[in-house]
């Protein structure tokens, strides 16, 4: 980083260049060192602790979020926006405490201590800055006004020893003190009130700023002056070449008020009924069931295109003892002809413990744009007789086991007790192959066995602990399904659990556990899905679907769902699709009503395409009339067509740093840099693995560049070349993830020592479907065998195979990929292929232009 600041030789001549005034009686505005936004006037509802907070962040928080903040009607509002305040601000949000906060809540104690307040300069300093290692008094009364220097070595923002410099102006607030900025110059400093001109040099007045030096050079301990205003940094520069702190702009701001539970003002009210009721206890916990009923006659339909439905956004707070317990959303959507009856019913779902809260419910009628609110007090009763679940029982209020509407009966009994649990324990990390050791393990009495099934296949029941199974999961790298049952005495199952093993670090999976696969509901079931984020990620949503029609929308745990069922059992199906923040999402459908016999195949397949013309060039402008696609030679109905631009790309960088690579490593390195310089933006992100006797992850997926290009530092060319154990490790590591995936390979493409096989490496990258565009370095005529296999890799997973004699050859081989990548069309269908077909049959797909001169490419295939 620059320091902004004057090198210690040049310091006299830095000190007279720096002043912009040429006469030493003309003053000059100072600049405040922080722009603050003007401040309204606080009313009087705010308590003295939010006062004291507004106070404290006054240096970090923005005009909207200010006045958003006043605005705020209730204490639990504004301890929730305090909460979220900080949350956008962590710099580090994967670790436990969020650092910011933290530093500066110390530091404002601080600054009140030493200060009494927080809005002089050395105040606003050191919240910035923290305590300084030095500070250190000057006075000159004859000629300066008093001088603070504190000394820094070193901070997270400034890397390096500077200083911060203060004065007392004359005529100012009692013992405050102003910031010094190099760019005022040193004549600034001067007291002018006591200030005696000295003499010019032979009779020649010198100008302000020069006057000013000899001044400063004059006093007691002048030259400790000079060397501290050398060593000053300019704020006013740092300011603007360095965000002080994460700046997370309006969009959290409007999600937050988007949530509230208060009326717009001049809404429109909504006739509508909210009732409560106690289905179920879920170990120490009560379910809390809300049906809302909303007067069909009196909503507006939302329509898009030709489908018109009934749209609805639930907003709701639990409060316990004044403060905000429980905050949830859920989106409904019903289409027009499904509405029957004169009520339109919505049904939400939370789980409580016993006590006494206070609900506020909040329903948007999207479509008409009027609103309906309900607060009261909840009180949430428990089992009598259980102690962990003490009963809060009132008369007047339901018990547990009421209901609200007969038709959720049916749903309410597949609400488990939970006395009963058991919970596969994650296997080591790491890619698994041969024999692998799980364990399990259970709560709870009554559980006779644990059965544990392997890809759909038993393997094992035991009768008592360890639960623990040898799993044969053979030589060859592949995913596993692992499934444990716990089973009563009759053989009845209490609980289940499952894992997939060699999935990958970055696993993004929702599993649907109710309703179960082939049982008949008639009046309503339970949507209930269990999901898995992979680390660093934030879920967004969970949207419930009965056939094609979605029927709700979740934003936040428990993610349950009843589903109130058309009347008639006939064949469905409920599907659940999840989303991260980014985009990516995943699902899993389940049919219900089906004999049980009937299966149904619910392979939904994405096909990431390229097209390319007759020289290799990226074409845009197609339609989804333009492509044609079969499996196993029968046509497919393409579902879901689009061009993707936004959608987040997941990069790998392989790169061999054997001993043959010696002479091409460092072009090599400085490809890979550019290609992360101009293909990597915020939404994507990028790996780097390199290797020689073994596969080492330099770094994990991210998106900074620093640390990328970090991970390709101070390389060495050694040892020798285990390419497919370093490709089936780069494949293990994308498990999980979904969009655009591509590999980068770089190497001369000798393998050395590898464990796996090529056949293995070519199996398993079949079955990942990451895209994988080789690049052969410096291969001869002679290298026919290895060609064939780098090409082969890349034919069979939808990327492409160059080769370039030398690495400094990379350029245009990047930019081949970005566009490629960057110009795709996403194709997918659900799979007509039968359902009792073997799993582990290769699926051919195979993609066809309607226009003559193009390509397609995209994976040729899968396994189910």
């Amino acid at each position: 980083m620059s320091m902004l600041r004057c090198g210690p030789l040049l310091l006299l001549a830095a000190l007279f260049a720096l002043g912009a005034t040429s006469g030493l009686g003309i003053a000059r505005a100072a600049k405040p060192p922080v722009p603050a936004p003007a401040a309204p006037p606080v009313g009087g509802e705010l308590g003295p602790r939010h006062q004291t907070w507004l106070e404290d962040v006054a240096l970090l928080i923005a005009g909207p979020e200010r006045a958003a903040f006043l605005a705020l009607r209730e204490d639990y509002q504004r301890d929730s926006f305090i909460r979220r305040f900080w949350q956008v601000r962590d710099p580090f949000p994967e670790t436990a405490r969020n650092e910011l906060e933290d530093r500066w809540k110390e530091r404002a104690a601080i600054a009140r201590e030493r200060f009494g307040n927080l809005t002089e300069d050395r105040a606003k300093m050191l919240l910035w800055n923290g305590v300084p290692a030095n500070i250190e008094a000057l006075r000159c009364p004859e000629a300066m006004h008093p001088i603070e220097i504190w000394s820094y070595t070193s901070n997270e923002l400034v890397h390096g020893f500077f200083n911060l410099v203060f004065y007392q102006p004359a005529g100012g607030v009692r013992g405050a003190y102003r910031l010094w900025y190099p760019t005022e110059g040193p004549s600034r400093l001067l007291n002018l009130s006591a200030f005696a001109e000295p003499p010019g040099l032979l009779g020649t007045p010198l100008d302000g700023e020069s006057r000013a030096a000899r001044a400063i050079a004059a006093c007691p301990r002048g030259d400790t002056m000079i060397t501290a205003l050398g060593q000053a940094i300019d704020w006013t520069k740092l300011e603007a070449k360095l965000p002080l702190v994460p700046k997370p702009g309006e969009e959290w701001l409007k999600s937050f008020l988007s949530r509230s539970t208060e009326l717009p003002a001049g809404a429109g009210l909504l006739p509508a009924k909210l009732d409560i009721a106690f289905p179920a206890r879920r170990q120490s916990r009560t379910i809390v069931q809300g049906q809302l009923a909303v007067a069909k006659a009196e909503v507006g339909l939302a329509r898009v295109g030709e489908r018109a439905s009934y749209d609805f956004v639930v907003d709701g707070e639990v409060l316990r003892e004044g403060e905000l317990f429980d905050q949830f959303r859920y989106r409904f959507s019903l289409p027009e002809g499904d509405a029957r009856g004169s009520d339109i019913p919505l049904v939400f779902e939370r789980s409580l413990r016993p006590g006494v809260y206070r609900m506020i419910v909040r329903v948007e009628d999207a479509g008409g744009k009027r609103y309906f609110r309900d607060e009261r007090e909840l009180i949430v009763p428990g089992i009598p007789g259980v102690a962990d679940a003490p009963s809060v029982a009132v008369f007047g209020e339901p018990q547990v086991g009421a209901a609200i509407d007969p038709r959720l009966a049916e749903a309410n009994a597949a609400i488990p007790a939970g006395e009963q649990t058991v919970r596969i324990l994650p296997p080591s990390p790491g890619l698994k192959t041969g024999t692998a050791r799980v364990e399990a393990i259970t709560t709870g009495l009554g559980i006779a066995r644990l059965a544990f099934e392997l890809n759909g296949r038993a393997i094992l029941s035991k009768a008592r602990p360890p639960w623990s199974v040898d799993l044969p999961l053979g030589n060859q790298p592949r995913t596993h399904q692992l499934r444990v049952r716990a089973l009563d005495a009759k053989g009845a199952q209490l609980a289940v659990d499952e894992v997939l093993l060699n999935a990958g670090a970055h696993r993004f999976s929702l599993r649907l556990i109710e309703p179960q696969p082939g049982k008949t509901y008639r009046s309503s079931l339970r949507a209930q899905v269990e999901i898995e984020v992979p680390q660093g990620d934030d879920l967004d949503r969970v949207e419930m679907f009965l056939d094609e029609t979605r029927v709700a929308t979740l934003y936040q745990r428990p993610f349950v769902q009843p589903i109130l069922l058309p009347e008639g059992d006939k064949v469905s199906y409920v599907r659940a699709i999840a989303y991260l923040a980014d985009g990516n999402s995943t699902e899993d459908t389940v049919l219900i009503n089906a004999p049980e016999s009937a299966e149904v195949d619910v392979d939904f397949v994405e096909l990431y395409t390229s097209v390319l013309d007759r020289k290799g060039r990226p074409v845009d402008g197609l339609t989804k009339k333009d492509f044609r696609v079969t499996e196993d030679g029968a046509e497919q109905s393409i579902s879901r067509f689009e061009k993707v631009n936004d959608l987040p790309i997941y990069a790998g960088i392989l790169l061999d740093t054997s001993g043959s690579m010696a002479e091409e490593l460092d072009d090599a390195v400085k490809g890979a840099l550019r290609f992360f310089e101009t293909v990597i933006s915020p939404k994507d992100r990028a790996m780097v693995l390199t290797f020689s006797d073994k596969p080492v992850l330099a770094v994990p997926f991210t998106n900074n560049k620093e640390v990328l290009a970090g991970g390709l530092a101070n390389l060495v060319a050694e040892g020798n070349t285990a390419l497919y154990d370093c490709l089936i490790q780069a494949l293990f590591d994308f498990g999980g993830l979904k969009g655009k995936r591509a590999i980068l390979l770089l190497s001369d493409g000798r393998d050395e020592g590898s464990r796996f096989t090529f056949p293995d490496a070519l199996d398993y990258a079949k079955r990942s479907g990451v895209a994988i565009y080789s690049v052969g370095i410096n291969l001869s005529t002679k290298d026919a065998d290895v060609r064939l296999k780098l090409s082969q890799l890349a034919n069979q997973t939808g990327g492409r195979t160059f080769f370039v004699e030398k690495a400094s050859e990379l350029s245009s081989v990047y930019q081949s990929i970005e566009e490629e990548v960057r110009t795709q069309y996403l194709l997918a269908y659900q799979s007509s292929h039968s359902g009792n077909g073997n799993r582990e049959k290769f699926r051919e797909v195979k993609i066809r232009l309607e226009r003559p001169g193009l390509e397609a490419k995209s994976i040729p295939g899968y396994y189910p």
